[in-house]
């Protein structure tokens, strides 16, 4: 079993360096096709997907429900949260065999007689939790209580110091699950409906109230979006920092400041064949890639098209069709996780299924810089696993820059 197991660990490391080396002699639009347990289980290593996304886990119920092109608001990861008692939280995390415990502190509300009727005994029953967004050991959860009180509670979560960093209230007039989007350097959390699980045609009139934070994230900004951009889709972007969202509406991609929601930069309207209905960034922010699906309300699309943006210029790279058949068993991950970029950046994979099969499409993504720094971290995340970069003897500055993280790379 040992000489088993060590000779498979070598021929993964060679297969990685030769596909590397096929990489860097490959033509500008080389791709590969691999079905996808294949790929899940072997070639996603071999192709530099070393990261903790999760690509194989059967999401949650409400992910399943309304239109299927929701945001990944969680960088692919997983969370399972549950309730042990009222004030007891545990997240497991399969991709890292993780189980954290959290202690949740009460939250008051004004204006009730009684200020901690979110946690009196009435109200235990029908309480349902789940994580709404996460990035870079950060998570917000959300807890929907009695079905006579609609206001649901949020926690921030500190997961590496395993901390809860404040906690705030919603009010609305109705109950739904909430969308949550966290700044590359946490500094800024953006809250709104959910209106893809479950379209309502009443304003979105929503106040965010009872926020509470600790001392040592005091830097926290928590914001509404306003209903005037409801039918936008938004993604953060490293390189546009905390203070500006990428919104995309029609076939259109505009760069706002939060606060105001004035329009920084705007790009012109790309030739796709219909309105963007998701969009992501890279790991650095040198590229977005965007999703344009119709019809909207439907399982199987005419249309499905997936788009690379660079973000410096706004520029159409290129499209990919990953128009299929609809999969039950996998559709969420295939419309929610994919497409995802490499942690090095140097490939995007992309989902595609056919009647019998699946596969999984990794599109070679173009140099968008020619500097020794850049070059060198896409070698590193390729023939280094991404959660082994931490083992390199190298400083903390330059582990922090290989691993992507925009609070550290403008210290490098």
């Amino acid at each position: 079993m040992g000489n088993a197991s060590s000779n498979q660990k070598e021929d993964l490391c060679t297969n990685r360096h030769s596909y590397y080396t096929k990489l860097l002699s490959a033509p500008p639009l080389w791709s590969t096709q691999t079905s996808y347990s294949k790929w899940a289980k072997q070639y996603k290593n071999v192709e530099g997907f070393t990261d903790f996304a999760d690509f194989t886990t059967c999401r949650e119920a409400r992910k399943r429900h309304g239109i299927l092109v929701k945001p990944d608001t969680y960088d692919g990861r997983q969370l399972v949260s549950q309730l042990k008692s009222k004030s007891e939280l545990t997240l497991i995390e399969k991709q890292k065999w993780k189980l954290s415990s959290f202690k949740l502190p009460r939250i008051p509300l004004t204006g009730l007689e009684d200020p901690y009727w979110l946690h009196s005994r009435h109200n235990r029953n029908r309480r349902e939790c789940s994580i709404v967004g996460y990035h870079d050991t950060m998570a917000v959860l959300q807890i929907n209580t009695n079905r006579y009180h609609l206001s649901p509670r949020f926690y921030i979560l500190d997961l590496e110091n395993k901390q809860v960093l404040g906690h705030f209230v919603v009010f609305y007039h109705c109950k739904r699950w909430y969308e949550c989007y966290i700044s590359p350097n946490k500094h800024q959390l953006l809250i709104r409906p959910d209106n893809l699980t479950r379209i309502v045609s009443l304003p979105d009139n929503y106040m965010i109230e009872n926020i509470s934070l600790m001392p040592h994230a005091s830097k926290l900004r928590i914001n509404a979006v306003p209903p005037t951009l409801r039918a936008h889709v938004l993604a953060f972007n490293s390189q546009a920092g905390d203070n500006f969202v990428l919104t995309a509406f029609y076939k259109e991609i505009e760069l706002r400041s939060i606060g105001d929601w004035n329009v920084v930069r705007k790009s012109g309207t790309f030739r796709l064949p219909a309105s963007i209905q998701q969009i992501k960034s890279s790991p650095l922010g040198d590229y977005i890639v965007v999703r344009c699906v119709h019809p909207l309300y439907n399982k199987e699309y005419r249309t499905n098209i997936v788009a690379v943006i660079s973000y410096v210029n706004f520029e159409l790279l290129l499209r990919i069709d990953v128009r299929g058949c609809y999969w039950p068993a996998s559709e969420v991950i295939n419309l929610q996780v994919f497409p995802y970029f490499s942690p090095s950046e140097a490939t995007i994979a992309v989902m595609k299924n056919h009647a019998y099969n699946r596969k999984v499409i990794t599109q070679k993504l173009p140099i968008v810089r020619l500097n020794l720094q850049y070059l060198c971290r896409r070698a590193i995340l390729h023939l280094v696993s991404y959660r082994d970069v931490g083992k390199l003897p190298l400083p903390a500055q330059l582990v922090d820059y290989i691993q992507g993280k925009p609070h550290k790379i403008c210290n490098v």
